[in-house]
């Protein structure tokens, strides 16, 4: 299940980076605290290393 809400203070979430294939939030932050959630990578984008590579070097 997907967080709705900050873990930390309860504020709304809102998206901090995308995944460099097809746009969809790996990463969200608060609106209130900017408390960041951890980045979530998802396997129907990351086939190879190289994929790989290029989104973590394009979240750097």
């Amino acid at each position: 299940m997907p967080d709705t809400l900050c873990r930390q203070c309860g504020g709304e979430l809102d998206v901090e980076k995308q995944c460099f294939h097809c746009d969809q939030p790996i990463q969200l932050v608060c609106t209130k605290c900017t408390n960041p959630t951890e980045i979530r990578f998802h396997s129907q984008c990351i086939y190879g290393e190289e994929n790989i590579c290029h989104t973590v070097a394009a979240l750097a």
